[in-house]
């Protein structure tokens, strides 16, 4: 139901869009069309729930900033610059056309105001018409770190930005938007997280936007390197930091991508560095300025945006080898990887007991609508001695439509799953509740899509409670005490803060109502944990593929129906409560550092709502006040 705080939202948002388009046909045509889109999928009422969400969420952001992150002196600087191990020099590549004169000079005072001193910052002119831009350049004095050239004629910002590395000579290379400022621990942040990760490739940080007037907002709050959420969208963004040596390896920014040359500069740097030289810095210490004509403002102003995205995707996947269909909706880029050929056997495998019109809705929903052309059904059967349901289980087992494996013990769900993985058949493993019904017939062609590509452990679904709205998207470790789930109750189409929830990602862990899988990683990982019966198993099974070296993900596009819980009972029961809490605190001794979940920022809380701001950060930034 879209309430009057959604409409009120939403109203917000299109007065702002409306203010970014002006008069412009195009611009309004493309609101127009996004609206219509957002209705027809039925994502209208989420998208409303993200903004009203959004609102509410960051309100007190400027006291937050005021309080942990505030711009001005840096506390103790000169102690953290006497305690750096070494001073690499920076350089500050600044490409500049035409922007407004006082954000070109706020944007250079910002690096002139830096707590660390071993920067130069390197500005190129790309033929800027506007007189009043060469005369700040030429006013800039007489600091030797500052190195000023102007181009002959433009050349658009890729070959500005080069021009500018070919001036540079740190040992590491900084982008700058010549609108944008920095915060003035900026350098220094990134100096030390280079003390702490010497082998660093690439640093990037936290972010937030400013208006005209300099009114600081929107903070994003980054995930650690999250390579599948980096195939979608560019989730690095600012601040931006690359060892020299590499970057002119790489032969800097490709031309002809303009919108999207630095996202397809972080793809191949992802790719030439690997993952462990990749480091995120969990402070804001970037303002993008929001200004007509910015990507900060909206992405329709940049025409040719959508296709110098989609060459950056399609160049990836050529690069890496990989077969995708490449999609762009109202979500944004989505790729849709192409199965081997042929297709790998699934085996489906669904712990069951009683309960026979769950498991006929969720039985009869895979078979009648699940479009995948090798898979099998294998029902653990936990001693059912409900009539009806031994009578449904009898009868599947006759038609051939399900093999039905007995495991008479007391209920224990990682001991089922590991009796129905070594029953299976197939080379890849679904496992699935039995409260678990299908409704898009894509969900297993999309999972093992993702599973069988290296370095994948768990690949899990989005699920929804029957009324529509959301019941898991991946879970954040240490939310609420063990783990708890983002974003429970919110409609379909919700995108979450920074549009996470509506993309493909990466997550430390998941429930496994419906989660796909390898069969020979999901024995190499040892499979469930048995002395964890009822809570944890899947946290766990989480972290022990992990620590073999596999990462999970979760799909917005694989979807089906969870009716949480409905075959057990909820853990409110004395004796289930009992073991689950006995079970957590097992959960939480064997894997004592797990609540400091690295795709989930420090800047944000782990008490109530996920995604809210930490008060304070659980990384100081600033001493807290007295």
């Amino acid at each position: 139901m879209i309430s009057s705080a959604h409409w009120r939202a939403g109203l917000r948002v299109l007065r702002r869009h409306l203010r970014y388009a002006g008069a412009n046909p195009r611009k309004l045509l493309w609101i127009a069309r996004r609206s219509l889109a957002l209705a027809r999928e039925g994502a209208l009422a989420g998208v409303l729930e993200r903004h009203r969400v959004e609102t509410l969420q960051y309100a007190d952001y400027p006291q937050w900033c005021a309080r942990y992150a505030p711009d001005g002196a840096v506390p103790a600087a000169a102690a953290r610059l006497a305690a750096l191990p070494a001073r690499p020099r920076v350089s500050i590549l600044l490409p500049v056309y035409d922007p407004p004169v006082r954000f070109l000079a706020a944007a250079i005072a910002s690096v002139r105001d830096q707590a660390y001193p071993e920067w130069e910052l390197c500005i190129v002119d790309d033929a800027s018409t506007d007189p009043a831009v060469a005369a700040l350049l030429a006013d800039l004095g007489d600091d030797p770190r500052l190195r000023v050239q102007r181009r002959a004629t433009n050349g658009g910002i890729a070959t500005a930005t080069n021009d500018a590395l070919a001036l540079a000579t740190g040992e590491f290379c900084a982008f700058l938007d010549h609108d944008d400022t920095l915060a003035p621990e900026a350098l220094l942040a990134i100096a030390e997280a280079i003390a702490a990760h010497p082998a660093a490739a690439l640093l990037f940080s936290d972010e937030d936007r400013q208006d005209e007037a300099g009114v600081r907002t929107q903070p994003f709050f980054k995930p650690a390197w999250d390579g599948e959420w980096l195939r979608t969208t560019n989730c690095v963004l600012h601040f931006m930091v690359v060892h020299s040596a590499l970057l002119r390896e790489l032969g800097g920014l490709r031309t002809g991508l303009d919108g999207a040359q630095d996202w397809d500069l972080v793809l191949r740097v992802e790719e030439a560095a690997g993952r462990a030289r990749l480091v995120h810095v969990p402070r804001v210490l970037y303002h993008w300025r929001m200004i007509a004509g910015s990507t900060a403002a909206a992405a329709y102003e940049k025409p040719a945006l959508v296709a110098a995205q989609h060459r950056v995707l399609a160049d990836t996947l050529a690069r890496r080898g990989e077969a995708a269909a490449i999609e762009h909706g109202t979500g944004g880029w989505r790729l849709r990887y192409a199965l081997p050929e042929p297709a790998p056997k699934v085996s489906i495998v669904i712990p069951t007991r009683d309960r026979v019109e769950l498991l006929r809705a969720c039985v009869e929903s895979i078979v009648a609508r699940t479009a995948y052309p090798d898979l099998e059904i294998v029902l653990v059967d936990n001693d059912t001695r409900e009539p009806a349901a031994r009578d449904y289980l009898a009868s599947l087992a006759r038609s051939g439509r399900a093999r039905v494996v007995r495991c008479a013990q007391p209920f224990n769900y990682s001991a089922l799953c590991n009796v129905g993985v070594r029953a299976a058949q197939g080379e890849v493993i679904a496992l699935v509740n039995n409260d678990i019904e299908v409704r898009d017939g894509d969900w297993l062609r999309e999972l093992v899509s993702l599973a069988v590509r290296p370095g994948i452990g768990l690949a899990g679904a989005t699920l929804h409670y029957p009324d529509g709205t959301l019941q898991h998207a991946g879970v954040v470790l240490g939310l609420n005490g063990v783990a708890d789930r983002p974003w429970i109750g919110t409609p379909h189409g919700y995108a979450g803060p920074y549009g996470r929830a509506r993309a493909l990602r990466e997550v430390s862990a998941m429930i496994t109502a419906t989660a796909v899988v390898l069969r020979e990683r999901y024995l190499a990982a040892g499979g469930m944990d048995e002395s964890l019966a009822v809570s944890c198993n899947d946290l766990d099974l989480c972290l022990r593929l992990a620590a073999i070296g596999l990462r999970h993900v979760i799909s917005p596009h694989a979807i089906l129906v969870h009716h949480e819980s409905a075959s057990r009972g909820y853990a409110d029961d004395p004796a289930n409560a009992a073991l689950s809490r006995d079970e957590e605190a097992r959960f939480a001794a064997r894997w004592p550092g797990a609540a400091d979940d690295p795709l989930y920022n420090r800047n944000l809380t782990l008490s109530g709502r996920a995604y809210d701001l930490a008060w304070p950060p659980r990384t100081r930034i600033t001493p807290d006040p007295a």
